[in-house]
């Protein structure tokens, strides 16, 4: 193996049927970039779309990109792709895995692991460097991912990095994910797919260096980094509240730290916040106040520090403990999670019972609900799995009584709900886990319930406002009219879930004031290209250039890996910047890294033939050229709200149909596909190199005319 900078120079791969376990030199993959770009590249070679995601030849593929291990800020991520179980087509996917795992599987030496097979029984994967083996895990199948990841702790030593499903995945559940032992969760239905493997858990240590081209130059990025360009959680430059040094302040924003918040239950007293500014890196773990933001001001004292991924310096993890909790329900007092995990399953309840003070019930259902569906496995899917089950339960239950055998239905313990007991939250959780019973099958993704209950449902469900769903396929929307009008929804259709692209939402969110966020992005993009919260204007090219820059940035950052919540640095905190971000960092980061010469447009480059290799795939998974009206379709309810306003019309977010097509039509221009059916073209594959593809597609006849 040649000597590489950056990337590790190898994956593993594990057989499950076999046993086999072997190593491949990945250089080839590196035009790829890394992380899902490889892993795309390495899911088209060897596992066609026609297979079933349960195949035994299907792959899971853990990858990490040139960066992570490498010391670049925010990049502790691992990128994992696979087939999906719960959306239409069954198409190529990926979930996202934060904390120490991606930087310590780079320290083991590997860029990426590909398991294939199926095994007889249980086990989880052990790396400790060059050394791997399959290892037994029959005595923690059937436990939580707590005491999963605790029992592989005390077998295999501190120093180790695990991860593991629940039983959800175990028990086949589609809503189902993978948790680390810091609370960090990949989802996409990655708890079913390896619960279908019979593989339990990883468990990784590694002592190998990460070698890079140029450490000074990382050193000084870095500085230029933290110092000029990055702000708080999903990069917002703008704090909560007026501190000294600030211009601006946006009660919406996560820089949520500031004189007087504390982190109330630190270990040796309260931390006060105080204001970090801009240019005193040492500061910046302080900003994100995340579980204050989350669940508000009652949560201060609960509060132990801030938390989050290897190489973060932002921390967005709210790590909480809450004895009284512990005492009324027993679900254990410590934990950390952010953003949708905390709140969701507290809308299971109608009200909410106080635990310790007067009103803190809802705060207490929501932290419940986040612990024990993380013990369990269980993935919300971005509320996709709550809004079902509040779907169903509205109006005295009348769906859930339609689907369930009566005697079923009565099992539920009504009582407590009624009651706004947070326990009610735990015990339904643990029954839709179980696999045990009709209620179950509401963890199916919202696609595969629209299929089984249509009859009942319609297409009334999968079109709601209630579900806000960006497309009936099933994906959810993330970040989507609401967030740029068009600009926000495109963003979402490339995927085959919710899109997890934050690229865009970190621009509107950043706290800036309006007409300084346009003029950044009008010097960019053109004139247009962004246009103010609740007063949208119709479509326009510049506007299709802004939204493929959103989808490029991501799968840069999913490649690279690098966390998508805080790259890129559109904007800066800074004053004396005007506020404007650097996006050469990325392509400066890996010249640094690597050794190789990258500019923004080589970079771009590299991610767009990711992009179009997915595309590509996604026709394969429907069989279909029709794009746009199979896969790219988006729901009713984006064209339907606010009903006593028309679209364009200043306060509402709502979007128009014709336009709609409109900016389909100009997106698909952007990325080169046919603008009729919006599937990539003979001419633009071979332009990235991707011949291989369309003479695959042509030969099954998915090639546009």
């Amino acid at each position: 193996m040649a000597e590489t900078y950056g990337w590790a120079g190898k994956i593993l791969r594990v057989n499950l049927t076999t046993g086999e376990i072997t190593t491949q030199d990945d250089a080839k993959y590196h035009k790829y970039i890394g992380g899902m770009g490889m892993a795309y590249r390495i899911m088209y070679e060897e596992a066609p779309m026609e297979l079933d995601p349960y195949d035994e030849k299907a792959l899971v593929i853990f990858g990490v990109g040139p960066l992570t291990g490498a010391g670049v800020p925010c990049s502790g991520r691992m990128n994992v792709t696979f087939r999906s179980t719960w959306s239409k087509g069954h198409s190529i996917i990926d979930a996202h895995m934060g904390g120490h795992i991606g930087s310590m599987l780079k320290y083991a030496g590997y860029d990426g692991i590909v398991v294939s097979g199926i095994s007889e029984k249980p086990v989880y994967l052990r790396i400790e460097d060059g050394e791997v083996s399959l290892e037994d895990a029959s005595e923690i199948w059937g436990k939580g991912t707590f005491a999963a990841n605790k029992w592989m702790v005390e077998q295999n030593g501190r120093e180790f990095e695990t991860a593991s499903i629940g039983p959800a995945g175990e028990n086949g559940i589609l809503m189902s994910n993978m948790m680390n032992n810091g609370g960090h969760s990949g989802g996409g239905g990655l708890g079913c797919i390896m619960g279908s493997k019979k593989v339990k858990a990883l468990a990784i240590y590694g002592t190998q260096a990460v070698h890079v081209a140029d450490a000074k130059k990382v050193l000084e990025l870095n500085n230029y980094v933290m110092s000029d360009l990055m702000g708080s959680n999903n990069n917002h430059v703008v704090p909560t509240v007026a501190q000294s040094w600030s211009e601006y302040e946006n009660a919406s924003t996560r820089w949520t730290g500031h004189p007087g918040l504390t982190w109330g239950a630190a270990e040796g007293g309260p931390v006060d916040t105080g204001e970090s500014p801009p240019g005193e890196p040492t500061k910046m773990g302080y900003r994100c106040q995340k579980a204050v933001f989350d669940w508000g001001d009652l949560v201060e004292k609960y509060t132990v520090k801030m938390t989050g991924c290897a190489t973060c310096p932002v921390r967005c993890y709210g790590s909480l403990v809450v004895p009284a909790l512990e005492e009324k329900t027993g679900v254990k007092a410590a934990h950390a999670n952010t953003c949708m995990a905390n709140g969701a399953y507290a809308k299971l309840l109608p009200s909410f019972q106080d635990i310790a003070e007067e009103g803190d019930g809802e705060f207490m259902a929501g932290y419940l609900g986040c612990t024990i569906a993380d013990d369990l496995g269980l993935w919300d899917n971005y509320g996709d799995l709550s809004a079902t089950l509040v779907y169903f339960m509205n109006n005295d239950c009348e769906l859930l009584k339609k689907i369930l055998p009566e005697e079923e239905f009565n099992s539920i313990p009504w009582d407590k709900r009624n009651a706004g007991d947070p326990t009610f939250i735990k015990d339904m959780l643990e029954l839709i886990a179980s696999n045990k019973g009709e209620i179950s099958h509401l963890a199916d993704g919202a696609y595969n319930v629209s299929e089984r209950y249509h009859d009942i449902l319609g297409d009334e469900y999968i079109h709601s406002q209630a579900m806000t769903l960006w497309g009936p396929i099933g994906g959810k929307r993330h970040h989507g009219n609401e967030c740029a009008a068009q600009v926000g929804l495109l963003t979402n259709i490339i995927y085959n879930r919710d899109g997890m692209c934050h690229t865009i939402v970190n621009i509107t969110g950043s706290g800036l004031p309006y007409d300084l966020q346009k003029s950044i992005i009008e010097e960019i993009f053109g004139a247009g290209a962004l246009d103010k919260p609740k007063a949208y204007t119709p479509m326009n090219e510049n506007k299709a250039k802004f939204a493929k820059f959103g989808v490029i940035r991501q799968v840069i950052h999913d490649s690279m890996t690098l966390c998508n919540w805080v790259w890129p640095m559109t904007f800066s905190p800074r004053k004396d910047r005007g506020y404007k971000g650097d996006l050469s960092v990325e392509a400066q980061y890996m010249t640094a890294v690597t050794g190789k010469e990258w500019t923004e447009d080589s970079l771009n480059e590299a991610a767009e033939r990711v992009i179009q290799l997915q595309r590509a795939m996604t026709v394969e998974a429907f069989g279909t050229t029709d794009m746009r009206n199979e896969h790219d379709v988006v729901s009713n309810f984006i064209f339907d709200m606010d009903p006593d306003f028309k679209a364009f019309e200043e306060g509402t977010v709502k979007l128009d149909r014709d336009d709609w097509q409109t900016a389909l039509t100009m997106f698909y221009k952007e990325f080169g596909w046919d603008e009729t059916t919006g599937a990539p073209t003979r001419a633009t594959l071979e332009k990235f190199g991707l011949t291989d593809v369309a003479d695959a597609l042509a030969a099954k006849n998915l090639l546009p005319a």
